[in-house]
């Protein structure tokens, strides 16, 4: 009668396979689903990872961000594309801006221009963003046509309109509109010299023109 064979596990030397583990709840439970339905990630771990690894804070973020996206890919909602920078400046929006001087770090750029771009994503998305870090090639009839657009609503009619790039700028009225690869005309207002991206965003460049001059009523 032929011997039995013991079990890999009983086997002298047999290593201990990570499935057993789980079989013998040798592992802890899984942590309660959070209030948006996306488990805590690295709460447990308190030491701060060896160089050259972000912090730890900044490992918890993407993690946590990881996981909101996938929740979100898993209920059918597709993200829009993202290049590199602008998925940086998305997760700086995301995080609140608590890391934003370790994003514009990364990325080579003064806080200041990152908050421009954290703000321009805010209101416009990636295209929002694409419009905020550099000029894009001109469209002379898209910018004759916001010209005439905005012509009434200008408050000194008798100051040239400047156009440059893709961006049309009311110097004397403290206004520039920006077109973006989406059609949409993004508004920016000068403010201490700097020209700030403002919440309006719109197809029709005097609606966009508009929101640029609530903002600068607003900010006064």
């Amino acid at each position: 009668m032929a011997e039995a064979v013991p079990p890999p596990s009983a086997a002298a030397g047999a290593r201990r396979l990570p499935s057993q583990g789980v079989r013998n709840r040798a592992l802890p439970p899984l942590p309660p689903l959070g209030p948006h339905g996306v488990a805590p990630v690295l709460d447990a771990v308190t030491a701060e990872p060896p160089a050259p690894l972000p912090e730890l804070a900044v490992l918890r973020a993407l993690a946590r961000d990881a996981a909101r996206r996938a929740a979100a890919l898993l209920q059918g909602h597709v993200p829009e594309a993202h290049d590199t920078v602008t998925d940086i400046v998305r997760f700086t929006v995301g995080t609140g801006g608590a890391h934003l001087e370790t994003a514009a770090a990364h990325l080579g750029l003064t806080p200041l221009r990152m908050r421009h771009l954290t703000a321009a994503y805010h209101h416009g998305g990636p295209h929002g963003a694409a419009v905020c870090l550099s000029p894009r090639p001109a469209d002379p009839a898209a910018l004759a046509g916001a010209e005439a657009a905005i012509r009434p609503l200008r408050p000194f009619a008798d100051v040239p309109v400047e156009r440059r790039h893709d961006r049309l700028t009311d110097p004397a009225a403290g206004v520039q509109l920006r077109h973006g690869p989406d059609g949409r005309w993004y508004p920016y207002a000068d403010r201490h010299g700097s020209w700030q991206p403002v919440a309006g965003p719109h197809r029709d460049p005097a609606r966009a023109y508009k929101a640029a001059r609530l903002a600068l009523r607003q900010h006064r």
